[in-house]
């Protein structure tokens, strides 16, 4: 007595030669797909039904597909997203991931920073202290900041801490605005202080815990206990 085997449709045939490729490429360590004409042509696949079980693969997550650029494998990146960041992300959001960073930034630059460097985060903080301006005060508070951020020698971190203060929406200078008071921007300027000698006398543990104590104090200010 013979038993027939069910035969696949075409489509669903197709979809899993399209997922063992894609599956071949990722153990080849491969990120990005070729194009529609290349895989068409080595899968076997008219282009109508190529796009649209790659369509498939990328609502099950396992592509993602930039217009102008190509077909990559894995979930979206948010890379992809950063120029549209400062519209998505919210005020804590932003604050949050420079209180994740910038205190081992701080480490980094405590093992690296230069005397020139060194003087130049005091006349920073000098400029901060002699001015009434808030706006002003801003601009060389963050100065400060990247100084810092570039005394730790690490160009991928500093285009990390560059992406971070970058995407803070545009709804955050405003909350600082009304959060920070003279009595605040004096306090902030202490912390400053503290953080800059720590880096100055080359101790990263009290770098990194005075820079946290400073963005944790800076957060208390704008958000409360959110």
């Amino acid at each position: 007595m013979s038993t027939n085997t069910p035969v696949a449709p075409p489509r669903d045939r197709d979809l899993a030669k399209l997922r063992r490729y894609v599956d071949q490429v990722r153990r080849a360590n491969g990120r990005r797909l070729p194009s529609e004409a290349r895989l068409v042509v080595e899968l076997g696949i008219s282009r109508a039904r190529l796009r649209g079980l790659l369509r498939t693969l990328e609502r099950e997550g396992l592509i993602w597909r930039h217009v102008g650029k190509g077909t990559f494998i894995g979930e979206r990146s948010l890379s992809a997203e950063l120029p549209s960041m400062p519209e998505v992300l919210t005020p804590p959001e932003a604050f949050e991931a420079r209180l994740l960073i910038e205190p081992q930034i701080a480490a980094l630059a405590a093992h690296r920073a230069t005397p020139a460097q060194v003087e130049e985060m005091r006349h920073c903080l000098e400029r901060m202290r002699e001015l009434d301006d808030f706006d002003q005060w801003a601009v060389w508070d963050e100065r400060l900041h990247r100084l810092v951020a570039k005394a730790a020698g690490n160009k991928l971190l500093l285009a990390v801490y560059d992406t971070i203060r970058e995407s803070a929406p545009s709804g955050m200078r405003n909350i600082v605005n009304r959060a920070f008071s003279p009595v605040t921007r004096e306090e902030s300027n202490v912390e400053h202080r503290r953080y800059i000698e720590a880096i100055a006398e080359h101790d990263p543990v009290r770098a990194e815990s005075l820079m946290r104590a400073h963005l944790q104090a800076v957060k208390q200010i704008m958000f409360g206990d959110l």
